[in-house]
């Protein structure tokens, strides 16, 4: 029977809910708050009570305490609080709520560094053309970014490459340099007799005996002039990093011809035989026009700021004829002097205030008086660099020995060698202990 009257109460209840207002099926004092977000999914909680994720509705009794506050948060996102509506009874409120994305916290970059060896060791080291040292050697650069090193070594190919430096990182840069091959040689020359004025390529180089440096591999010309004697010209080699060595017997001069042998002070004068220009004469010897017809001949000297000298001639047959001249200085004084540049061994390259001039000796004209810089370089010689004096008007002789580079030394071989030899010594000295022991 009770069972019975329980299913007829539950049907009848069944009937009013079905005919009662919404409003009233919940209640008739809630409301509803209803949250949403951008973006969705953040955890919301009303007065400090957690109700669920957006999007979500919220059921409050209006007869009760007022709602406070809402906190919208979401990971990655700053917290956000609003206040809370307060809905009537059956009444919807809708909140919103655009959350600011936390800006990630950037990972610190560390410098990273190169450490830089070469063999042979003692090689500059560049880094974007910077210099950073010799080798061994270790710089800090830059985390994240490429940069080029460079290594150079006198006598070697230099090396380039481009690496990257990693944060906190220590990059090893081993470089094992090529040796260049040598492009230049040299000529050692001797005459009988000696004293012969020198020329290579129709360039002066010096006389008799003497070596001439810096001549580049290939065939060159040799041409020998000493008065009283003839001309002595022939082709030569000269291979790389070799001495090619000339001695040459001159032949006395015809009977149809001979010599004449000029010298002036101050040097540097142009000499003109019969019109004919032939050189300019040195400041340490004589210059020799050699092979002249016998005769009767005219002999100009012409010199800037100097008056030219002239006077005339008679070679014989077989003979030499010198002529020794004294250039007159003009009145106009002059604004500029020069430098007669030698050097042992010969070939040098002449840098004067860092311009170059030729190859010694040379003769520097149109220098500005007071003091100069000037710097020899020669394949396989140290750079000689010295400063001068230069006099309006006059020549200033500079003399320079030039001295060989030192071979580079041999790389020191790595491994276990060392820590062999002083464990080898420790045993000795116990074995050496223990005997007298006994």
């Amino acid at each position: 029977m009770l069972k019975k009257y329980l299913i007829i109460l539950a049907a009848i209840a069944t009937l009013l809910c079905a005919a009662t207002p919404a409003s009233a099926q919940m209640g008739g004092d809630v409301g509803i708050i209803s949250v949403t977000s951008d973006p969705s999914g953040a955890d919301v909680n009303l007065d400090g009570k957690y109700e669920g994720t957006t999007p979500v509705e919220i059921k409050v009794y209006v007869t009760g305490t007022p709602p406070g506050s809402i906190i919208v948060s979401k990971n990655g996102y700053k917290a956000k609080t609003v206040s809370a509506p307060h809905p009537g009874a059956g009444a919807t409120e809708y909140v919103h709520v655009t959350l600011e994305q936390i800006a990630p916290t950037p990972t610190p970059v560390y410098d990273g560094y190169f450490s830089i060896t070469s063999s042979p060791s003692g090689a500059t080291v560049r880094v974007d053309g910077h210099y950073v040292g010799s080798t061994p050697v270790t710089t800090q650069v830059t985390a994240g970014t490429t940069h080029r090193v460079q290594v150079e070594y006198p006598g070697y190919d230099a090396f380039s490459a481009v690496y990257t430096a990693y944060s906190g990182q220590t990059t090893s840069i081993p470089v094992s340099l090529t040796q260049t091959p040598q492009t230049t040689g040299y000529l050692t020359v001797t005459s009988s007799p000696s004293g012969a004025d020198v020329y290579v390529d129709g360039s002066y180089r010096g006389y008799t005996p003497m070596t001439v440096g810096n001549l580049v591999v290939g065939a060159h010309t040799l041409e020998l002039r000493l008065a009283g004697y003839q001309k002595s010209t022939q082709t030569f080699q000269i291979y790389s990093g070799q001495t090619t060595t000339k001695n040459v017997i001159l032949s006395p001069s015809t009977p149809t011809t001979g010599s004449v042998a000029v010298q002036s002070y101050p040097s540097g004068a142009s000499i003109y035989l019969d019109g004919n220009y032939q050189g300019n004469t040195y400041a340490n010897d004589y210059f020799d026009i050699v092979g002249v017809a016998t005769g009767t001949h005219s002999l100009m000297l012409r010199k800037p700021g100097y008056y030219d000298y002239t006077t005339t001639i008679s070679v014989t047959g077989g003979g030499i004829k010198y002529v020794t001249a004294t250039m007159t200085q003009q009145t106009t004084p002059q604004t500029t002097g020069k430098a007669n540049v030698m050097s042992g061994p010969t070939g040098a390259e002449v840098y004067v205030d860092n311009l170059f001039h030729g190859y010694s000796p040379v003769l520097v004209p149109d220098l500005a008086p007071g003091t100069h810089s000037i710097t020899l370089k020669m394949s396989g010689y140290s750079d000689w660099m010295s400063s001068f004096e230069v006099t309006a008007g006059q020549t200033t002789p500079v003399s320079a020995t030039l001295t060989p580079q030192p071979a580079p030394p041999a790389p020191t071989p790595s491994g276990g060698l060392p820590i062999a030899v002083i464990g080898a010594v420790g045993l000795l000295g116990v074995l050496l202990f223990v005997s007298r022991r006994r």
